[in-house]
């Protein structure tokens, strides 16, 4: 799997869904799929905010944890619209 590839993933929206309905085991697992793929394919543009977002997660923080998805998808968009694709 590229970056491309993970970038236009649906793990992030349903990562989205399950932070939206408050539904933390499937986020925490979604975000631990996302956390792998990440890693296997080299792309660390993500590795602190994915950190960020874990520990709300742990923590049930709901609106932290939509404000930092957020930036999250702000870089998924960038690295998208960069590629032209």
């Amino acid at each position: 799997m590229e970056m491309i590839d993970f970038c236009k993933s649906l793990d992030f929206m349903k990562l989205g869904q399950a932070i939206n309905r408050q539904n933390w085991q499937i986020a925490a697992g979604t975000l631990q799929r996302m956390q792998r793929q990440a890693a296997e394919t080299g792309c660390d543009v993500f590795d602190r905010n994915f950190i960020q977002l874990k520990q709300c997660l742990m923590h049930k923080e709901q609106l932290a944890a939509k404000n930092i998805l957020a930036l999250i998808i702000a870089k998924r968009a960038q690295i998208l619209n960069s590629t032209g694709r």
